[in-house]
């Protein structure tokens, strides 16, 4: 639906610090990344770390302290509509059905309602939820409400797909699913997508490459390929090629994570009491 040249991110020595004084933070400090065009990229790293921080960034809801985001060489200063946005939350509008959910968007670019309701429609239909289209949200699933929501995100043809945690709401078997179909439709669109997870297995089963991000202040640690061959089936989740990709996350995460928690942690934390608590419960050894 887009140019092969359209949809690059970039984001160049960015910076985070938030409050002033004494209550001043520094979340992200240094960080450069870019999604190709046309590329999946997602963003990994403890809880804290800056992700969805650089994808406010990039969204246009928040500015650097430092740095810039560019979005085709252009700087990245508010919202727009070449850059759509899927959140963990279900932002939908209970008053709307399905279809009228998805024509949003496009309803607010004035694009006329006959071709409004076709491209509703054939979205729907891509996502197999055509048959749903008269209903509202309170009487869909999760998984459900969650592809409308990536479906209402597409429909105004946008250069670059933002995602954070967008299945972290769902149970174990519904998030596989919508890996699934996230990933055959961006097999059909290919556009840019920037996707934030705490899921590494999700991670490598959608992603061209990954970034794994420090505790922080976040900081690029790593860059991963991903070399499995497209179109990703639940099946590639078997082979050595990707259980060793997910065993090298873990173990990077794993030492990103305990730096985390840091000072909060002593070594009992981990290892165990090293005793026997017993039936008298913690009362024993405190």
């Amino acid at each position: 639906m887009n140019g092969a040249s359209k949809g690059f991110v970039e984001c160049r020595n960015i910076g985070v610090v938030f409050g002033s004084g004494d209550a001043q933070t520094e979340a992200v400090k240094d960080v450069s990344i870019t999604v190709q065009p046309n590329e999946f990229v997602s963003l990994i790293g403890p809880s804290g770390c800056g992700k969805s921080t650089l994808l406010s960034i990039v969204a246009g809801f928040a500015h650097p302290t430092r740095g810039v985001a560019t979005l085709d060489g252009v700087e990245i200063r508010k919202p727009g509509a070449e850059r759509g946005v899927v959140f963990q939350q279900y932002s939908l509008f209970p008053w709307l059905t399905v279809r009228k959910n998805v024509e949003f968007g496009l309803r607010m670019a004035g694009v006329p309602s006959s071709k409004r309701i076709s491209s509703a429609r054939t979205l729907l239909g891509l996502a197999g939820l055509l048959a749903f289209e008269n209903h509202y949200p309170d009487q869909l699933s999760g998984g459900m409400k969650q592809r409308i929501g990536i479906v209402r995100a597409l429909a105004t043809s946008p250069q670059v797909l933002l995602m954070d945690e967008p299945f972290g709401a769902l149970d174990t078997q519904t998030r596989a699913v919508m890996q699934e179909i996230l990933t055959n439709m961006w097999q059909q669109f290919r556009i840019s997508v920037l996707f934030i997870t705490h899921d590494i297995e999700e991670s490598v089963f959608l992603s061209d490459r990954i970034y794994v991000m420090t505790s922080r202040p976040g900081r690029i640690k790593a860059e991963i390929q991903v070399p499995l061959p497209r179109p990703r089936t639940a099946a590639m989740t078997d082979t050595k090629e990707f259980t060793d990709l997910v065993h090298q996350l873990k173990s990077l995460i794993r030492e990103e994570s305990l730096a985390a928690m840091g000072s909060e942690l002593g070594p009992e934390g981990v290892a165990g009491f090293g005793m026997e608590v017993g039936p008298g419960g913690v009362n024993n050894i405190l």
